[in-house]
């Protein structure tokens, strides 16, 4: 049951962080309960004589009405113009940067904050006044003090709202951001692999052991992208009831109907149950997926090299970060990852995508598009030394490998004499590493 609710409860977290409509809703309903409390205080407490609240922050209640009012006007004024912005920028960044990078803007926090406090600022005003009769509250009221206190707080959360639309829309710091998260991922990962005794990395899984002779399978209901796996209480079921579990395919794989998901073996006394622990969507997240993240910088990066926007800077800058991230990524380099019981039998294999693939996926497009433009494969080979140098010599041949197909997949006729020995000078940097 504890694993269950586990289950129900990372789903809906990567629910909520999809969703655009929850914390407004929750700002609407704080805002609803606030005016639902100040009523009552109107109603019930400031008929004492003896009020505990300053003079100053009561008001008669035509006085109060028509600011409310006010208050509610102006704040869906302000609501407006939010959602009006919010459109815009998700414009740009679908136009100018990527598809894929609107839900970075959608699941930012501030824009949703935002929103939230305009539109519980007009719940609160709207409700207050809806409240507010003449009879049913004494000659002087606290709501419209509360309101202006709200309306207050609205002006400077717009302000930063400007200055944070501002920063959002400028590429460069769009860059740092997916870096960061593609970085995050891979560090998650890597420190649940080295803190955890019983997870290794490997090229080719063992079989699973003779005992467990029967197999059971199960396809998913639905198609979709896998968003996520939850490893540990797969690896925990494996581990309770003698499994051996292989996930068929990698986070990140598209899957339509009746795909072969789970692989279970085990003994002919044991009637495996439906796991639940995978989870499929409309769309990719980067909370498990490296190679999205990737993704996202990669076609950053063919958009800034297109003709129809035509600035190389932009895809240089994407360019370094991808090496940044494909350098942590090496660190995790494998086909599989397996878990162990504690009699260090395997119990639970998961595919992923190695270091080869991430990288071709990351650069290939580039490499093709930006064959003829100079500075773009020096930046790629710049980014592919960075990988390199200090690393493995497993990841130094790979990647040298790949520095040979860019070489491949340069267009010769368009870049000078000076252009060529630029880049055979870099090649030549590259396999110096691995000599």
């Amino acid at each position: 049951m504890v694993d269950g609710g586990l289950i129900m409860i990372n789903k809906m977290i990567l629910r909520i962080k999809n969703s655009i409509w929850l914390i407004p809703s929750l700002y609407a309903f704080i805002a609803f309960a606030l005016a639902v409390v100040v009523i009552f205080i109107d109603m019930y407490l400031l008929n004492d004589s003896d009020s505990v609240l300053p003079r100053i922050l009561l008001v008669n209640v035509n006085l109060a009405q028509e600011m409310l009012s006010t208050i509610a006007g102006s704040l869906l004024t302000m609501t407006t113009i939010t959602f009006s912005t919010i459109m815009v920028v998700l414009t740009t960044y679908s136009s100018q940067f990527s598809p894929r990078t609107l839900q970075n803007f959608i699941r930012d926090p501030v824009t949703m904050r935002v929103l939230g406090v305009f539109i519980g600022g007009f719940v609160y005003s709207i409700f207050s006044l809806l409240f507010m009769r003449e009879g049913s509250v004494d000659n002087f009221v606290v709501a419209a003090s509360i309101g202006v206190l709200i309306a207050l707080v609205c002006v400077v959360v717009f302000a930063y709202f400007i200055h944070h639309v501002a920063s959002s829309v400028q590429v460069s710091r769009l860059i740092e951001q997916l870096a960061k998260d593609v970085l995050e991922t891979i560090g998650e990962k890597v420190n649940h692999i080295k803190n955890n005794d019983r997870i290794s990395i490997l090229d080719v899984p063992p079989p699973a052991p003779v005992e467990l002779s029967e197999r059971t399978t199960f396809c998913n209901d639905k198609f979709g992208y896998i968003q996520l796996i939850n490893e540990d209480v797969l690896s925990k079921e494996a581990i309770q009831q003698g499994y051996y579990i292989k996930v068929e395919y990698p986070i990140g794989s598209f899957l339509s109907k009746n795909k072969k998901l789970i692989t279970i073996a085990h003994s002919k006394d044991v009637q495996p149950k439906r796991l639940n622990e995978i989870t499929l969507g409309h769309e990719r997240t980067t909370d498990q997926d490296i190679g999205f993240g990737l993704q996202k910088l990669s076609e950053i990066a063919l958009r800034a090299i297109s003709p129809g926007i035509n600035d190389p800077n932009t895809a240089i800058e994407c360019i370094r970060h991808l090496g940044i991230c494909l350098k942590g990524a090496s660190k995790i380099d494998a086909h599989y990852i397996a878990f162990y019981n504690e009699d260090n039998r395997i119990s639970l294999v998961i595919p992923q995508r190695p270091f080869e693939e991430l990288l071709r996926s990351s650069f290939y497009q580039i490499c093709h598009y930006g064959q003829r433009d100079i500075s773009i494969l020096a930046a790629v080979f710049d980014a592919l030394w960075e990988i390199a140098d200090s690393n493995t010599e497993d990841i130094q041949e790979k990647t040298v490998e790949f520095s040979r197909f860019v070489l491949a997949k340069v267009d010769s006729s368009s870049l000078t004499s000076y252009d060529k020995e630029n880049l055979k000078n870099q090649m030549k940097r590259l396999e110096e590493l691995i000599e």
